[in-house]
């Protein structure tokens, strides 16, 4: 008796979202699983033994862009399950490739699903690559997308209500959060945190 974990999603490109067509989808033994269509959506079946954990690889390949290899590992799940996958691949250096796993409420498996899915995917995408630009070239702190400020270090960001949000740096130096990129530069900062206190909304950190 074996278990089976049924996967679709779409392949797209990491900067445009628009679908690859032909993109591979091998297993860890380097099987061909399916291969994406015009759309870039894909379906595929992976079989496991009636017992223990799940654990398995994708490679996705496309010629002209950079391969993701996506490890899982699931827990001993009863019977069958399915899933929806997203890859991002990249042309350049492959550091803004992506991928997304949704395994929560997927319902159907066709494309109209998997499509509506995406929308959620799509979204958090769009905002990364802006912000990814806004940070090209420059070591500021404060940053600001459609409208919105953020405060960013080298891995993440945190949202800000305005620019003149106050901003505690170190435990002793009080900012302006529109003079943090005078202040202090984003890659020296080690930690950043909200903060509950009265007149002060962030905290940063940079030892």
């Amino acid at each position: 008796m074996t278990r089976n974990i049924d996967i679709a999603g779409l392949v797209v490109d990491s900067k445009t979202l628009l679908p690859i067509e032909g993109a591979d989808i091998f297993g860890a033994d380097e099987n061909l699983l399916g291969k994406t269509d015009v759309r870039g959506y894909f379906k595929i079946s992976l079989s496991f033994m009636a017992d223990g954990e799940m654990r398995f690889k994708l490679k996705i390949i496309k010629k002209g862009y950079n391969n993701i290899m996506q490890s899982e590992h699931w827990g001993s799940l009863p019977g069958n399950t399915k899933a929806l996958m997203y890859f991002g691949l990249d042309k350049g250096s492959g550091s803004n490739s992506f991928s997304k796993l949704v395994n929560k409420a997927i319902g159907d498996l066709d494309y109209h699903n998997t499509l509506e899915h995406f929308d959620q995917v799509k979204i958090a995408r769009t905002f990364d690559n802006k912000l990814s630009a806004a940070k090209a070239g420059n070591q500021d702190v404060l940053i600001k997308v459609d409208n919105k400020f953020y405060m960013v270090d080298e891995t993440g960001w945190i949202a800000i209500s305005s620019d003149k949000d106050s901003i505690l740096i170190n435990k002793k130096q009080l900012v302006i959060a529109d003079q943090l990129n005078g202040t202090i530069k984003r890659k020296d900062i080690k930690w950043m945190t909200p903060l509950n206190a009265k007149n002060t909304k962030f905290a940063v950190y940079t030892k």
